[in-house]
């Protein structure tokens, strides 16, 4: 079963990791929530005022993930940035060719700041992005080589979710939960 690392700080996105969390459940994917909060926290609260209860810490977090995911939401993208430890894991899936996908606020702020992004297409929310050297301003943007998946904002939330289950499952199991959730489009 394909291991998913879902990132949560204080001040991210509702929409944008909530919708991730669902499509990847519904592919059959195994979720750690983890949560980039102080002093071993695992709870959190999002932009919008949800409150979430992780799995575990981020500084408890050493496994091999299929996927990293990080949203945005100004404040928690800050958070994420500030996070060593999720540079680290960040850095560990870039050595392993491995998925990294963000959304929004995210790829501009942690990416971009961590040296992630090295020069790879990639998206996000308008006002976010004015380091990424090869922004598109999509929707939903692959990188040419399939390891980081990047997203606008909340509208793509979706759409951003089906691509990371599509990019680690297939386009069969991808289609197969779109369709479920009555979503006809799904991404390139």
């Amino acid at each position: 079963m394909k291991q998913a690392l879902l990132i949560y700080a204080n001040g991210s996105e509702d929409m944008e990791i909530t919708a991730v969390a669902d499509v990847l459940s519904r592919g059959g994917l195994n979720i750690t929530k983890a949560a980039v909060a102080p002093n071993g926290a695992t709870e959190v609260k999002l932009a919008h005022g949800t409150r979430v209860v992780c799995d575990r810490n981020l500084e408890e977090c050493d496994g091999k993930y299929d996927v990293v995911v990080i949203p945005g939401g100004l404040k928690g993208a800050q958070a994420c940035a500030a996070s060593a430890k999720l540079k680290a894991v960040l850095e560990d899936q870039l050595s392993r060719s491995r998925l990294i996908a963000a959304i929004c606020a995210a790829p501009g702020f942690v990416l971009e700041h961590d040296g992630i992004i090295k020069g790879r297409r990639a998206t996000g929310y308008p006002g976010c992005t004015d380091g990424i050297k090869n922004c598109t301003g999509k929707g939903v943007e692959i990188s040419e080589d399939g390891l980081l998946i990047t997203g606008k904002g909340p509208a793509y939330s979706m759409l951003f979710a089906v691509a990371i289950l599509k990019a680690l499952e297939g386009p069969v199991i991808a289609q197969k939960v779109a369709a479920g959730m009555l979503l006809d489009e799904l991404p390139a």
